[in-house]
């Protein structure tokens, strides 16, 4: 097996912690169309980012979102891909297509992280990348398949990627 070079985090519920947010925004009376800030992040996941960077590895950001969406994410990662922009959604495999595209490495040398078994996990194993699934937010009851990485925070996520 190659070793993973690239890692590439879905957003909503794993970078972005949607529930909050959307909580948020309508308390405060916004609509769609607000893009995401720093605020809305998991507290584990600039940390993550930062760790995973300082071992070398390239990183990227690539959820079904919309387009606006990357610019926030932009400065934190080397690529960021929106459905939107694709015009392709989760879990389409022409999705994780544009995926090794962007990341311009082959699929087994790409980590994909997750919250969701269905849209992330195992799209991400059907086009040959290492899945890792991260137990969180609305689906974090999901059964996680074997052989599949799973972690509680993104802060386990360096040393779990050690492993594969």
């Amino acid at each position: 097996m190659a070793r993973v070079s690239v890692v590439v985090f879905d957003v909503g519920e794993t970078l972005v912690d949607e529930m909050t947010t959307y909580l948020r925004w309508e308390a405060e009376g916004l609509t769609d169309g607000i893009p995401f800030t720093d605020q809305d992040l998991h507290a584990d996941a600039l940390p993550c980012l930062a760790a995973l960077r300082a071992l070398g590895r390239r990183l990227g950001a690539a959820g079904n979102m919309r387009a606006w969406h990357e610019d926030f994410l932009r400065p934190y990662v080397d690529f960021v891909g929106s459905s939107e922009r694709w015009d392709v959604w989760k879990p389409d495999a022409g999705f994780f297509e544009h995926v090794v595209e962007e990341a311009g490495v082959p699929a087994n040398e790409i980590a994909y992280v997750g919250d969701r078994v269905d849209n992330d996990v195992l799209p991400a194993l059907a086009a040959g990348m290492t899945a890792v699934r991260i137990r969180r937010g609305a689906h974090a009851a999901d059964e996680t398949p074997p052989g599949v990485v799973e972690i509680e925070s993104l802060a386990e996520l360096p040393e779990a990627l050690d492993d594969v």
